[in-house]
């Protein structure tokens, strides 16, 4: 199955810290062209929930961020790389915002970047496996992330080629001592990308 059919970002348990990365022998050649590819952040979404109470999620975003994906001859030279700006969380409420930025939570003051950078991606079930490094509030933690290919398509404004990925999972917040609140706002957090990336707009 080629990369063409699948792709990327977040299926982790609350245990995900202690898991092995996923791997698998052959790496597969992509239908993309080799070189860099930049995120589009105005069609892009970067998303995370909890549950408040047990019983309900409680959405947000992060509204600045920039990723690029940087494509080889195979997956075995192919790399991911994400940064968001934790002081743009964006949960729809000012004063869980502020807090959300302050020591219980994120810490923005000191730690104002969220960061994600691969290590592999492999074929895995009906998909693909993204291993790499999340560090959230300063902690570093290797995770296995999976994700889907969306197609891709011309952009009719600047004729640029855009490839589209959907990609979500949990982790642990207190794995990356955010354990403020728990269990009352959940130690599981859903994570979701939908994003697209940009090949260089034609002359």
């Amino acid at each position: 199955m080629g990369w063409a059919n699948r792709w990327l970002l977040v299926a982790c348990s609350t245990t995900l810290r202690h898991r092995p990365p996923i791997e698998r022998g052959i790496p597969l050649t992509l239908p993309i062209l080799a070189g860099s590819y930049g995120i589009d952040t105005m069609h892009t979404q970067l998303g995370l929930s909890v549950k408040h109470l047990g019983i309900s999620p409680v959405h947000g975003t992060f509204d600045a961020f920039t990723g690029s994906l940087v494509v080889g001859a195979s997956l075995a030279d192919t790399t991911v790389s994400l940064d968001a700006d934790m002081t743009s969380v964006n949960s729809g409420n000012d004063m869980r915002d502020k807090h959300l930025h302050g020591a219980d939570f994120f810490d923005t003051e000191d730690h104002p970047q969220l960061t994600f950078r691969s290590t592999s991606i492999v074929e895995h079930g009906d998909g693909y496996a993204l291993n790499g490094e999340l560090t959230i509030k300063g902690v570093a933690q290797p995770v296995t992330l999976t994700a889907s290919f969306n197609g891709s398509s011309v952009f009719p404004m600047d004729k640029s080629t855009h490839f589209g990925f959907s990609a979500s999972g949990q982790i642990s917040r207190s794995a990356f001592g955010v354990s403020y609140g728990i269990p009352m706002v959940s130690d599981e957090v859903t994570l979701r990308l939908d994003a697209q990336f940009v090949s260089p707009a034609a002359s």
